[in-house]
């Protein structure tokens, strides 16, 4: 079995399940996301002044669908009974449209969007009800994801098993299977990731081919374009002609990511999921302010957070795919973790044996910096407070993206070697057995026993 077969044996099957299943419009600030797809699908590239604001216009039938999910669940109906989905499809767009403020989504670049808008487009202009085009997103978004994810592990010098098992990482595959711009940002990384390792191997990468996966990072959900930090920083280390072609195009796309990060930026950016749970006196010039007044403490903040929070993460990798959270036991996360673990030291134990020293390192101690930049990002844009609270706000989320570098930089090796002698079918297994378990659990709680969420 290769890795690249069983991501789409696993992949497949539980991404379309999860899109198709997952009640609708539950996937994180997933309605905002709609929005803007259905928008783009009209034919409008950003946001637009609409005469009630600046934002989108859509069918009033969309916004009024959502109120049956909160009724649905109010009335106790699981989220796919019959009766919920004939209700659902019984919303169909009349002519009456809505405003939806949908600058927080300016944040990313239309590109993360365009997954989604293609498959949006033909249901959009036949008036489809808004559930009929949330699938069609859906299915959009999470064929994306895997071709790029296939093509990553596919053309890897190294970490082929790392990276299907970050690709299979159940919030990685539920983000990726709803409509958002967050399941392109981790196939993106995982693309960039490959490459690396193919510079690191000292393989000549085509012009073409390093311009086409840096410019997809440097264009997705930012800050994770400082990823391409990685392509200089291999070339500082070994100064072979592969590694400076590949500094070059990485250094370029930094600052493309950098210039359209700034650019995307803005004092009327309003963070949607925020003021959904809690209204916040928004303030991003005085919180940057107070975050530059103190970076110590900042720094000290991040630190504490990350290790005092690090279990509640552990938990929405594997339980909370969007607003509902599944009836698993805590611990049962926990193990899925260690058993990820050793299955990829067995697999990739002298991938990991490898990656040693100075490359280590650095690549360690970068992903610890990008968490910082993410963790003062949410201090900016999530909260009103002087005293760093909320920095940690769908953490979870937001460090997803990075389990493929993390699990190179940081699994201990002592893990490797006492994984030796763990039988290679066992380990794949393993692989395989970690998303189905979790998923699956959050399926059994979708269709029948119900879901503890906000929405009631």
């Amino acid at each position: 079995m290769t890795p690249q077969r069983l991501l789409l044996l696993v992949g497949v099957p539980l991404g379309v399940l999860l899109a198709v299943l997952s009640p609708a419009w539950t996937a994180y600030d997933e309605f905002t996301h709609f929005s803007r797809v259905v928008d783009m699908a009209g034919g409008n590239l950003e946001p637009g002044d609409t005469g009630e604001g600046i934002g989108s216009l859509i069918p009033a039938a969309h916004r009024e669908a959502t109120a049956q999910i909160i009724l649905d669940h109010r009335e106790g109906r699981a989220p796919w009974t019959p009766t919920s989905v004939r209700a659902l499809l019984d919303h169909r767009p009349d002519g009456r449209s809505v405003f939806v403020d949908t600058r927080p989504t300016t944040a990313s670049t239309p590109l993360g969007y365009l997954p989604a808008t293609v498959g949006a487009v033909v249901p959009v202009a036949a008036d489809a009800p808004g559930l009929v085009v949330l699938w069609a997103g859906r299915l959009a978004s999470l064929a994306a994801y895997l071709g790029l994810a296939w093509w990553a592990v596919r053309s890897a010098a190294a970490f082929r098993w790392t990276m299907v098992a970050a690709a299979l990482v159940p919030l990685n595959l539920a983000l990726a299977a709803s409509v958002s711009p967050d399941g392109l940002t981790i196939a993106t990384v995982l693309v960039a990731a490959s490459a690396w390792t193919r510079v690191e191997a000292d393989e000549e990468l085509g012009w073409g081919t390093l311009v086409a996966t840096m410019a997809l990072l440097a264009l997705a959900k930012p800050p994770y374009f400082l990823v391409l930090a990685l392509f200089p920083l291999s070339w500082v280390l070994a100064r072979t002609a592969a590694r400076r072609r590949a500094a070059v195009v990485g250094a370029g796309a930094l600052v493309v990511g950098l210039a359209t990060t700034l650019a995307r930026s803005s004092e009327n950016y309003q963070a949607a999921t925020t003021t959904m749970i809690q209204q916040i006196d928004y303030q991003p010039g005085v919180q940057r302010d107070r975050l530059l007044g103190d970076l110590p403490g900042f720094v000290w903040a991040t630190v504490d957070t990350w290790l005092t929070e690090y279990r509640h993460y552990v938990q929405g990798w594997y339980r909370q795919l969007g607003f509902w959270e599944a009836d698993l036991p805590a611990v049962v996360p926990w193990l899925l973790v260690v058993a990820t673990l050793v299955a990829l030291a067995r697999l990739d134990g002298d991938d990991l044996r490898r990656l040693r020293g100075a490359t280590r390192a650095l690549m360690g101690g970068g992903v610890a910096l990008l968490l910082v930049a993410i963790y003062a990002a949410a201090y900016v844009y999530f909260t009103d407070r002087a005293d760093y609270g909320h920095i940690g706000l769908q953490m979870a989320r937001y460090s997803s993206p990075l389990v493929v570098l993390a699990a190179m930089a940081w699994s201990p090796r002592l893990v490797a070697s006492a994984s030796g002698r763990v039988e290679r079918r066992l380990a794949v297994g393993l692989v395989a057995a970690v998303p189905v378990v979790a998923v699956g659990a959050s399926l059994v709680t979708w269709l029948w026993t119900g879901a503890d969420t906000p929405l009631g």
